[in-house]
Order: C-alpha cells, then sequence, then structure tokens
C-alpha cells in the first residue's frame, strides 16, 4: 500500500495546485472557470478512494493471542481486549508490545487520511452541497477547528515512532491497569459520566480523576489524534509537524503532554533511540490489493 497511497497524494496536491491556478486566471462567474473547477474535481474523486481494508476484529486472552508483525506491510488487526505482558522477558514483551498497538496506530492513521481527502475534494468543489456542508460541520465541532484551512492542520498525523513510545510510556509497556481494563493507551482522561470511563486511584484537589475506556485499540488511538488536535497545550507541536517528519526533533514540542515536561520528552528519546523506533515510521498497513 505504500506506493499506491504516496502516488495517490501526490496526484491529489498537483490536481488541487491545477485548479487554484485555474480559478486564478478566469474571472469570478466565468462559465468556463466553473466548468474547469467541476472537471478537476471529478477528477480528484476518480483518483482518491482509498484501497480496500479489511480490519479483523479480535480479544487477547493471552499473548499468545497477538499477531506477530509483518513488516513492512502489516496486517490490519483490531484487539478489543488486551492481556498483561508483565510474565514475559522484556525483549519479547516489547516486541508483543509493538505487534499489539502497531496496527491500531496504523488504521487510525488511514482514517485520517481518509479524512484529508474527502477534506481536499470538497475543498474542490465550487459550491459544497448540503452532504459535504454537514460533514464539514461535523469535523469542526469534533476536531474545534474554525475553517478548512485550520481543519487541514488538525487533520494531519505525525510518525509512527512517536505515537509507539508515548504508548509503551504511558502504559509501561502494556501493563497499567488502565491499558488492561479499558484499552485506554494514552492516559486520556474523562470529564463525562455520559461515556465509559473508569475512576483512578489517585485524586486532584480532593476530587476523583476518572480515565476514558474504549471499546478497542483502535478508538483510542483515533481519541488521541482528536486529543492532540483539540489541545491547546499541542497547538506548538502541530505547527512542528507541519514542518518536518523528523521524530526526535517532534518530540520537544510535546513537554505539555505529561506534568513532567521535559523529563517527559527526554523519556521519549530514550525509548524511540533504545528500541531502534525510527523503522516503524515506514511501515504502512496491507490492504486487500496487496494480499
Amino acid at each position: 500500500m505504500y506506493l499506491p497511497v504516496k502516488a495517490t497524494i501526490a496526484t491529489l496536491v498537483v490536481l488541487l495546485l491545477i485548479t487554484l491556478s485555474l480559478t486564478r486566471l478566469a474571472p469570478p462567474g466565468d462559465p468556463a472557470s466553473e466548468k474547469t473547477t467541476k472537471q478537476q474535481s471529478s477528477m480528484i474523486q476518480k483518483i482518491s478512494p482509498q484501497p480496500a481494508l479489511t480490519i479483523t476484529y479480535k480479544p487477547i486472552h493471552s499473548p499468545d493471542d497477538i499477531e506477530a508483525l509483518t513488516p513492512p506491510l502489516i496486517k490490519p488487526v483490531a484487539y478489543t481486549r488486551v492481556s498483561t505482558l508483565a510474565a514475559l522477558e522484556v525483549s519479547t514483551k516489547k516486541q508483543k508490545f509493538f505487534d499489539m498497538i502497531l496496527p491500531a496506530v496504523l488504521i487510525s492513521k488511514q482514517r485520517l487520511l481518509a479524512k484529508r481527502i474527502k477534506l481536499a475534494e470538497i475543498n474542490a468543489m465550487p459550491t459544497p452541497d448540503e452532504k459535504a456542508q454537514a460533514w464539514l460541520q461535523k469535523q469542526f465541532k469534533l476536531y474545534k477547528a474554525k475553517d478548512t484551512t485550520q481543519l487541514k492542520s488538525k487533520l494531519a498525523d505525525h510518525p509512527t515512532s512517536i505515537i509507539l513510545a508515548q504508548a509503551a510510556l504511558e502504559t509501561g509497556w502494556g501493563t497499567s491497569r488502565f491499558f488492561l481494563e479499558g484499552n485506554n493507551i494514552f492516559g486520556v482522561w474523562s470529564f463525562s459520566a455520559k461515556e465509559p470511563r473508569m475512576r483512578a486511584s489517585q485524586t486532584r484537589e480532593g476530587k476523583p480523576i476518572y480515565v476514558k475506556r474504549y471499546s478497542s485499540l483502535i478508538e483510542a488511538v483515533d481519541d488521541y489524534f482528536v486529543t492532540i488536535a483539540r489541545g491547546g497545550p499541542y497547538r506548538q507541536f502541530r505547527k512542528a509537524r507541519s514542518q518536518t517528519r523528523d521524530a526526535l526533533e517532534l518530540i520537544k514540542y510535546l513537554n505539555y503532554y505529561s506534568e513532567i515536561g521535559d523529563e517527559y520528552v527526554q523519556r521519549l528519546r530514550s525509548i524511540i533511540t533504545r528500541n531502534k523506533m525510527l523503522r516503524f515510521d515506514s511501515y504502512q498497513l496491507q490492504t486487500a490489493d496487496a494480499i
């Protein structure tokens, strides 16, 4: 899938640039301009469908249920229940952790890509229809975006190595209670009693703390991306990821993700480098076309 997706994105960018240039050349309201724009939009819709992706959902009752990775194309498996890895030897535990988390990360990133492509299609429309407008309003609300330019930035992703390192740090390599009981990979808090959640053992200023429960690891990663997109403390991180894909450069903008600040960044750096996690940045999902 790696080459087709990159080719799709590259082609899409070219077509959008052509659309913008033709729109600038023709005067506003010019029928020829409107016709050209519609033709470009139609072309984009034809070249942007996502490769077929069949996700396998399954629970983990023991580490033996975790499917081994087959790089560089990773089978799309969604685990709905996890099992502790605490009893495993360190190197085995880490590999099982990657096997378990990586598919969910790649599936979630694929979903973001699909949203970015849809946004590009809508931006190419002379006048977005009612369905397109409804989709936009839903995304604006979810990601706290004011317009399509801001939404585009919030729909971006970042290197897989960063996400895996955060997952390892937040879950203690898959051993935390939040992870084992609620599929909560990133320690995301809950502020609403209306959503599935669990109570933490500690309190904050005498008040109970709750964290979210998720139905699968994919849902947890999806929510992680929303958290990064919405949070004010991650504004500099979002800006930086639009300028570089260097994981070790980007992590220094995640100092607000944890109360330990710069120490959190140093721990992420150590996890990434010691476990040679930059290799995961080139891994892609296996699609039906690649099977």
